[in-house]
């Protein structure tokens, strides 16, 4: 593959300045605190930008392209994939001869910033990376395509998707593939034991349902608090904006504008700090501070608890390996942290393709082609459905006979209003040590309620600031 000649003052920039993040040193940190504030006319003195695509300016038959002639490469923050992607390989390249080599990689998403600032250092961006909504890696969209030319999936989108998916001068930059729904998962057959016909919709009855387990001598949930990125602050910690009747963007932007919201006093922080108080902390298991995500998910597939909290539909494939038979009675549904059940949501996460940009006009072209074949195939439709177990973003998509029972949960959920965008994606990656470091102090019970307030809010004051970078 033709190595690209990509700036390293990005990287370089990000390490020297990841240290103003706050303690602990996240992987997540690095990309926001670079000078890729300007624009991509601009360059630092001596340095070369990211490369103009020449792709958009005339149109590319890929198909008659010689044999061969490109390869691709593909990184996105989804692990699950690791052991399934050979297939929508195999069946693209069948239909591409142009195609030689697509190689792909699907590190976890607490490891996935690291490794695209070293590929980018390195000078090998990979032609398809996931940039996903909102700002958090805003400084790589000087490095990515205009998706609403020569893909043809950008036709098929919504008004909304291609509002959410564009950046300002950059374009239309991300192009969502599949949505995947965080909550609780339940064991249905372990439910009904305890004597429930239905999910617990509210807090209390989640609390009943907790005694009710605990008195039958079972393990309501196994909680993975040592992932302080991906449990505490991002699939849980933010079900306070979630629940608000806007999912949370106004409060938000107050926050991120150095404003004082008056945490002690918001009814959904109270609620969901309630939840962790009452429910979360009280029936953790011993360890849980220290607790992975593959401990927990390994204790629910076993059926040695009876909740998976902060996880959601993208663990069919998981599930399919550990414990197939669990897929015919594990149900996803909201984590309910109010006793108002309407205003419980299920937090959506939409999983997106973005195509960097690159000298070589084949590579972006053949790589668009690629993120519209992932998009919106329907070979993807149906390995994206019924492998993976995930519901397809495109709307016009047909859903599967054969999908899994919890990506029809998240699907049904959606429908009635009770899905809302995870707000996560809208926060500035600087923050997220401080944040991460803020919810694990406050589980441990290292920092009270009010510690725990009180940080939260300095750490947006302090980002309005500028000690974030």
């Amino acid at each position: 593959m033709k190595r690209r000649k990509m700036v390293v003052w990005l990287m370089v920039a990000a390490m020297t300045m990841s240290g103003m993040a706050g303690c602990g040193g996240s992987s997540n940190s690095k990309t926001e605190t670079t000078a890729a504030k300007a624009d991509n006319t601009t360059t630092a003195a001596g340095e070369e930008k990211a490369p103009e695509s020449e792709a958009t300016k005339e149109a590319i038959d890929v198909k008659s392209l010689p044999a061969g002639s490109v390869d691709l490469s593909i990184m996105l923050p989804l692990g699950q994939w690791t052991d399934n992607f050979d297939t929508l390989i195999e069946a693209y390249k069948a239909e591409h001869p142009e195609i030689g080599e697509i190689t792909a990689t699907f590190p976890s998403s607490d490891k996935y910033d690291d490794l695209l600032v070293s590929a980018l250092s390195a000078g090998d961006l990979p032609n398809i990376i996931n940039l996903g909504y909102g700002i958090r890696r805003q400084d790589w969209w000087q490095y990515c395509e205009d998706l609403s030319t020569g893909c043809a999936a950008y036709d098929m989108l919504t008004e909304e998707q291609i509002a959410n998916g564009t950046n300002g001068e950059y374009g239309m930059l991300v192009m969502p593939m599949v949505l995947e729904g965080t909550g609780i998962l339940y064991n249905t057959r372990i439910l009904e034991e305890a004597g429930w016909d239905h999910t617990p919709q509210t807090r209390d009855e989640l609390l009943q349902y907790c005694k009710d387990l605990q008195a039958k001598g079972i393990q309501p949930f196994m909680l993975p608090w040592a992932e302080t990125y991906l449990n505490l602050f991002n699939n849980v910690g933010n079900y306070w904006l979630l629940n608000k009747p806007d999912g949370g963007k106004a409060t938000l932007e107050r926050l991120m504008a150095g404003e004082d919201v008056d945490l002690a006093n918001d009814p959904e922080m109270t609620e969901l700090l309630d939840t962790y108080e009452e429910i979360l902390i009280p029936f953790a298991q011993e360890g849980a501070v220290s607790a992975d995500k593959w401990t927990c998910r390994n204790a629910f597939f076993a059926e040695e608890c009876a909740m998976l909290v902060g996880e959601g539909s993208y663990e069919t494939p998981n599930i399919q390996n550990a414990n197939p038979a669990m897929l015919e009675y594990v149900k996803q549904d909201i984590l309910p942290v109010s006793n108002d059940a309407n205003k419980n949501k299920m937090a959506i996460a939409s999983i997106s393709a973005s195509v960097t940009k690159n000298e070589d006009p084949n590579q972006v072209a053949c790589a668009k082609d690629f993120v519209s074949f992932l998009v919106s195939s329907d070979t993807a439709r149906i390995w994206h459905q019924e492998t993976m177990g995930s519901p397809t973003a495109i709307q016009g998509l047909e859903v599967s006979d054969n999908l899994p029972t919890i990506a029809k949960d998240v699907i049904d959920c959606n429908k009635a209003g009770k899905g809302v965008e995870n707000i996560f994606v809208y926060m500035p990656s600087s923050i997220y040590t401080d944040m991460q470091e803020n919810w694990a102090k406050y589980v441990a019970g290292a920092a009270t309620r009010e510690e725990f307030l009180e940080r939260y809010q300095q750490i947006f004051k302090d980002y309005n600031d500028g000690i974030y970078g």
